[in-house]
Protein backbone atom coordinates (compact mmCIF):
# COMPACT_ATOMS: atom_id res chain seq x y z
CA UNK A 1 0.00 0.00 0.00
CA UNK A 2 1.36 3.44 -0.87
CA UNK A 3 2.17 5.99 1.88
CA UNK A 4 -0.47 8.28 0.40
CA UNK A 5 -3.08 5.56 0.69
CA UNK A 6 -2.15 5.09 4.34
CA UNK A 7 -2.50 8.85 4.81
CA UNK A 8 -5.90 8.73 3.10
CA UNK A 9 -7.14 5.86 5.27
CA UNK A 10 -6.34 7.78 8.44
CA UNK A 11 -8.47 10.67 7.33
CA UNK A 12 -11.40 8.65 6.06
CA UNK A 13 -11.35 5.90 8.70
CA UNK A 14 -13.09 3.10 6.93
CA UNK A 15 -12.66 3.72 3.24
CA UNK A 16 -10.02 1.52 1.66
CA UNK A 17 -9.52 3.19 -1.68
CA UNK A 18 -7.10 5.96 -2.50
CA UNK A 19 -8.06 9.12 -4.31
CA UNK A 20 -5.32 11.69 -4.86
CA UNK A 21 -7.68 14.64 -4.39
CA UNK A 22 -8.61 13.51 -0.88
CA UNK A 23 -5.00 12.93 0.11
CA UNK A 24 -4.12 16.35 -1.18
CA UNK A 25 -7.03 17.81 0.78
CA UNK A 26 -5.72 16.37 4.09
CA UNK A 27 -2.22 17.67 3.36
CA UNK A 28 -3.72 21.07 2.56
CA UNK A 29 -5.60 20.99 5.85
CA UNK A 30 -2.38 20.28 7.75
CA UNK A 31 -0.63 23.12 5.95
CA UNK A 32 -3.57 25.51 6.41
CA UNK A 33 -3.79 24.83 10.14
CA UNK A 34 -0.05 25.34 10.55
CA UNK A 35 -0.28 28.64 8.70
CA UNK A 36 -3.44 29.82 10.47
CA UNK A 37 -1.77 29.36 13.86
CA UNK A 38 1.59 30.77 12.73
CA UNK A 39 -0.14 33.99 11.67
CA UNK A 40 -1.09 34.68 15.31
CA UNK A 41 2.65 34.91 16.03
CA UNK A 42 3.76 37.00 13.03
CA UNK A 43 5.37 33.93 11.44
CA UNK A 44 5.13 33.71 7.65
CA UNK A 45 3.25 30.91 5.92
CA UNK A 46 4.97 27.58 5.38
CA UNK A 47 5.23 25.88 1.98
CA UNK A 48 4.48 22.16 1.60
CA UNK A 49 7.62 20.25 0.57
CA UNK A 50 7.04 16.80 -1.00
CA UNK A 51 10.63 15.69 -0.29
CA UNK A 52 10.27 16.51 3.39
CA UNK A 53 6.86 14.82 3.37
CA UNK A 54 8.41 11.62 2.01
CA UNK A 55 11.09 11.79 4.74
CA UNK A 56 8.37 12.22 7.39
CA UNK A 57 6.33 9.38 5.91
CA UNK A 58 9.30 7.01 6.13
CA UNK A 59 9.73 7.76 9.81
CA UNK A 60 5.99 7.54 10.53
CA UNK A 61 5.97 4.05 9.04
CA UNK A 62 9.02 3.05 11.07
CA UNK A 63 7.63 4.20 14.42
CA UNK A 64 4.23 2.66 13.60
CA UNK A 65 5.96 -0.64 12.88
CA UNK A 66 7.78 -0.38 16.24
CA UNK A 67 4.57 0.90 17.88
CA UNK A 68 6.74 3.41 19.72
CA UNK A 69 6.61 7.20 19.56
CA UNK A 70 10.19 8.46 19.29
CA UNK A 71 12.08 11.14 17.41
CA UNK A 72 14.23 10.20 14.44
CA UNK A 73 17.90 10.13 15.50
CA UNK A 74 20.27 12.46 13.65
CA UNK A 75 17.38 14.25 11.95
CA UNK A 76 18.29 16.99 9.50
CA UNK A 77 14.87 18.63 10.00
CA UNK A 78 12.87 19.96 12.90
CA UNK A 79 10.28 17.40 13.98
CA UNK A 80 6.92 17.25 15.70
CA UNK A 81 5.32 13.91 16.54
CA UNK A 82 1.72 13.03 17.28
CA UNK A 83 0.09 9.73 18.18
CA UNK A 84 -3.39 8.63 19.02
CA UNK A 85 -4.18 5.19 20.42
CA UNK A 86 -7.36 3.17 20.10
CA UNK A 87 -8.78 4.94 17.05
CA UNK A 88 -7.79 5.64 13.47
CA UNK A 89 -10.01 8.69 13.16
CA UNK A 90 -8.04 11.93 13.36
CA UNK A 91 -8.16 15.36 11.77
CA UNK A 92 -5.41 17.68 10.64
CA UNK A 93 -6.64 20.35 13.04
CA UNK A 94 -6.52 17.89 15.97
CA UNK A 95 -2.89 17.07 15.19
CA UNK A 96 -1.62 20.64 14.80
CA UNK A 97 -3.68 22.03 17.70
CA UNK A 98 -2.24 19.41 20.03
CA UNK A 99 1.16 21.02 19.47
CA UNK A 100 -0.18 24.55 19.62
CA UNK A 101 -1.74 24.04 23.06
CA UNK A 102 1.77 24.01 24.54
CA UNK A 103 1.68 27.79 24.08
CA UNK A 104 0.20 28.09 27.58
CA UNK A 105 3.51 26.91 29.10
CA UNK A 106 5.83 29.10 27.01
CA UNK A 107 7.39 32.29 28.38
CA UNK A 108 8.03 34.69 25.50
CA UNK A 109 11.37 36.44 25.22
CA UNK A 110 13.52 33.69 26.65
CA UNK A 111 14.76 30.20 25.92
CA UNK A 112 12.67 27.46 27.53
CA UNK A 113 15.65 25.67 29.12
CA UNK A 114 14.43 22.81 31.31
CA UNK A 115 10.84 23.49 30.17
CA UNK A 116 11.62 22.55 26.55
CA UNK A 117 9.72 19.25 26.73
CA UNK A 118 6.55 21.21 27.58
CA UNK A 119 6.81 23.72 24.72
CA UNK A 120 9.07 22.39 21.95
CA UNK A 121 6.24 21.34 19.61
CA UNK A 122 4.63 24.77 19.89
CA UNK A 123 7.86 26.68 19.33
CA UNK A 124 8.75 24.59 16.25
CA UNK A 125 5.25 25.16 14.87
CA UNK A 126 5.53 28.97 15.06
CA UNK A 127 9.31 29.32 14.54
CA UNK A 128 9.65 32.33 12.22
CA UNK A 129 12.72 31.22 10.27
CA UNK A 130 11.14 27.87 9.34
CA UNK A 131 9.88 28.05 5.73
CA UNK A 132 8.80 24.51 4.73
CA UNK A 133 6.92 21.56 6.18
CA UNK A 134 6.17 17.99 5.14
CA UNK A 135 4.18 15.41 7.07
CA UNK A 136 3.56 11.68 7.01
CA UNK A 137 1.30 9.32 8.90
CA UNK A 138 0.97 5.59 9.47
CA UNK A 139 -1.34 3.19 11.27
CA UNK A 140 -0.56 0.15 13.39
CA UNK A 141 -3.82 -1.55 14.34
CA UNK A 142 -5.84 1.17 16.04
CA UNK A 143 -2.86 3.45 16.67
CA UNK A 144 -1.98 6.39 14.42
CA UNK A 145 1.43 8.06 14.22
CA UNK A 146 1.94 11.45 12.56
CA UNK A 147 5.31 13.05 11.84
CA UNK A 148 5.80 16.62 10.61
CA UNK A 149 9.27 17.78 9.65
CA UNK A 150 10.37 21.41 9.24
CA UNK A 151 13.06 23.20 7.26
CA UNK A 152 15.04 24.95 8.36
CA UNK A 153 14.59 23.46 11.82
CA UNK A 154 13.75 25.61 14.82
CA UNK A 155 14.29 25.44 18.56
CA UNK A 156 17.84 26.78 18.64
CA UNK A 157 19.20 28.00 21.94
CA UNK A 158 19.62 31.78 21.94
CA UNK A 159 17.14 32.33 19.06
CA UNK A 160 13.74 32.03 20.75
CA UNK A 161 13.19 35.76 21.34
CA UNK A 162 13.45 36.57 17.64
CA UNK A 163 11.66 33.45 16.34
CA UNK A 164 8.71 33.01 18.72
CA UNK A 165 6.52 36.10 19.12
CA UNK A 166 3.42 36.51 21.28
CA UNK A 167 1.66 38.21 18.35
Amino acid sequence: MSPLCIFFMIVTAGFHTCRAATVSQFQQQLLSEHNRLRAFHSAGPLRWNPTISKWAQQWAQEIAKRNKLEHRPNNKYGENLYAVFGTTTISAAQVVRSWYQEKKDFTYGRDPGAEFSKVGHFTQLVWKSTKEVGCGAAVNGKNVYVVCNYSPPGNYRGQYARNVSPN
